[in-house]
C-alpha cells in the first residue's frame, strides 16, 4: 500500500467514526504501523483535514473543513439546477450548443451541455480542458487574483493547441483584463480549429465566479461577426443565473 492509499484509508476512517481517535486506535483499525500513521496524521492536521487541538492525544475530523466542502458541493449542485432552464432557453434562441462549466485547479470541465450541433458532439463531464485556450476557461482566469494567476502561469506550460492559441503570459493577461472590462470571453479557434466559443461568468451572493456558461459552435455558423452578436446573449443569460444565485451588482449594493 503506497503513501497516498494509506492517507486516504486514514481519512476514510475519520469519516466513518463519530468519536475522536488516538494514533494507536487509527493504527490498529487501518493496520498501518504507528510511525507511518503519526506522520500521515500530522500531514492531515497541517492541511486542515484533521483536528489535533492539544497537540497530543486525540484526533478528529476538522468541522470547518467539512463545512467548506459542503458549501462547495451545495453551490455546484445548485448552480446546475438554477442554470439549466436558462441555458436551454439560450440554446434554443441562438440554435447553438451551450455549456455550463466549473473550474477545478488549473482545468475546467462541463457539468451540463445542451447540444444542438451533433457534429460537434460535446458531452458533459467527459473530460477536462485548459483554462487559457477556451472561452469558459478564460472566464475563470480573468477573475483570479494576481497571486492566483501568477501561481497558475508558474505551474503550466502555455502550449499551442492551434496557431491561434495565446502562449504568452503577458498577452494572456491583457486579454483577461478585457474580459473583466467587457464581461465576456472569446475563443476564436484557440482550443480547436473550426470551433468558436463565447462565454460569460456566473457569480454568487459573495460576488465570486462559481461557474461559466458558453455558446460553442462550428466556425461555419459562428463567424467573427456573429461572435460579437452573440456576446450580449450569453452575458445576459449568465447575469440572470447570477441573480438567481444571489448576486447583486456593485452599483446596487449598499
Amino acid at each position: 500500500m503506497n503513501s497516498i492509499e494509506k492517507a486516504f484509508e486514514i481519512l476514510d476512517l475519520f469519516f466513518e467514526k463519530d468519536s475522536e481517535l488516538s494514533i494507536s486506535e487509527v493504527s490498529r483499525l487501518t493496520n498501518i504501523n504507528p510511525s507511518t500513521t503519526h506522520r500521515i496524521a500530522a500531514i492531515l492536521v497541517k492541511r486542515g483535514y484533521v483536528d489535533h487541538p492539544h497537540k497530543k492525544g486525540m484526533y478528529s475530523l476538522n468541522t470547518a473543513k467539512l463545512l467548506h466542502f459542503a458549501g462547495i458541493i451545495r453551490k455546484r449542485l445548485k448552480v446546475r439546477t438554477v442554470a439549466l432552464p436558462y441555458i436551454r432557453k439560450l440554446s434554443q434562441k441562438v440554435n447553438e450548443a451551450v455549456e455550463l462549466s466549473l473550474c477545478r485547479g488549473p482545468l475546467a470541465y462541463n457539468i451540463e451541455v445542451i447540444n444542438i450541433d451533433r457534429l460537434l458532439n460535446i458531452t458533459a463531464d467527459s473530460h477536462t480542458f485548459n483554462l487559457y485556450s477556451t472561452g469558459v476557461g478564460k472566464v475563470f482566469l480573468a477573475y483570479m487574483s494576481d497571486d492566483e494567476f501568477q501561481h497558475y502561469v508558474n505551474g503550466i506550460v502555455l502550449q499551442p493547441r492551434t496557431p491561434n492559441t495565446i502562449t504568452d503570459a503577458d498577452e494572456l493577461k491583457r486579454k483577461l483584463r478585457e474580459i473583466r472590462e467587457n464581461g465576456v470571453a472569446f475563443d476564436d479557434e484557440e482550443h480547436q480549429l473550426g470551433v468558436r466559443n463565447i462565454a460569460a461568468p456566473v457569480r454568487d451572493w459573495e460576488n465570486s465566479v462559481i461557474a461559466a456558461i458558453g455558446i460553442i459552435g462550428l466556425t461555419t455558423r459562428i463567424s467573427r461577426q456573429r461572435m460579437i452578436e452573440l456576446a450580449p446573449e450569453v452575458k445576459s443569460t449568465a447575469d440572470k443565473i447570477s441573480h438567481e444565485m444571489g448576486y447583486i451588482e456593485e452599483e446596487t449594493r449598499y
